[in-house]
């Protein structure tokens, strides 16, 4: 079996030498670097599996790193940190990270996670592989939307594309495929394949609120992505 290729971006050398020590004692071949222009020259020479990436760089700001890395080379990236700020957590989450891991690393949820996150992704890609064989137009639709699960794109029918992050769109995804049935917010993070934690669970409210904005004509009065008051949301279609 080929091993999954993961690079580690932190600018201590200690935290570098223990996550690389640890993880390569299993499944994984690991590469290192302190800063962006190191990391750069690796994801160019190899093809890179998974970041894992410190937040508050010295040098620079690692949420910024991991942004333009994995929309440059779409590969998968986790944040180390040892920041406990939940709104920070949901920016980065929302934005271009699969999770994170908080300081100091406990080894063995960190290997859970890594392990979460491949899994997941090789799931899309596999679902991407299948989704393309489909005939053109076959798509999960509400509304005035539709979801192009191929491109992993929502449409409006009437003004175009609607910009998602990497996690409202699987979110999205996941309430039109069980819509009209309720899901729990421990069932969601389970269906998403996300590590449970409180700082999730109370995170899935946050990113409802957001894909209200996005598709509802009056947010405040959801249509489609309802609430369900001691059970969690439910996503209704006639």
């Amino acid at each position: 079996m080929d091993k999954k290729k993961i690079l580690v971006i932190d600018d201590d050398r200690d935290t570098l030498d223990f996550i690389s020590g640890y993880l390569s004692d299993y499944e994984f071949t690991i590469y290192t670097a302190e800063h962006g222009a190191m990391a750069l020259t690796i994801l160019q020479d190899n093809c890179i599996d998974l970041l894992l990436v410190d937040l508050r760089l010295e040098s620079e700001s690692g949420l910024e790193l991991a942004r333009d890395l994995t929309q440059r080379f779409a590969v998968p990236a986790i944040m180390v940190s040892a920041i406990t700020d939940d709104i920070e957590k949901i920016v980065g989450l929302e934005s271009v990270l699969d999770d994170y891991i908080e300081k100091p690393v406990n080894p063995r949820l960190m290997l859970a996670r890594i392990r979460a996150v491949l899994r997941r992704h090789q799931t899309d890609h596999d679902s991407s592989g299948d989704d393309a064989a489909r005939p053109a137009g076959r798509y999960l639709a509400f509304g005035q939307f539709h979801l192009n699960a191929e491109k992993r794109l929502l449409v409006d029918n009437e003004t175009g594309p609607v910009e998602l992050t990497n996690t409202e769109y699987r979110l999205l995804e996941l309430f039109v495929t069980e819509s009209n049935n309720v899901l729990s917010r421990e069932e969601i993070v389970e269906k998403l394949d996300m590590e449970s934690s409180n700082h999730l669970l109370r995170n899935i409210d946050v990113l409802v609120l957001r894909l209200r904005r996005k598709i509802e004509p009056r947010p405040s009065m959801p249509k489609y992505l309802q609430t369900r008051r001691n059970k969690g949301y439910v996503f209704c279609l006639d």
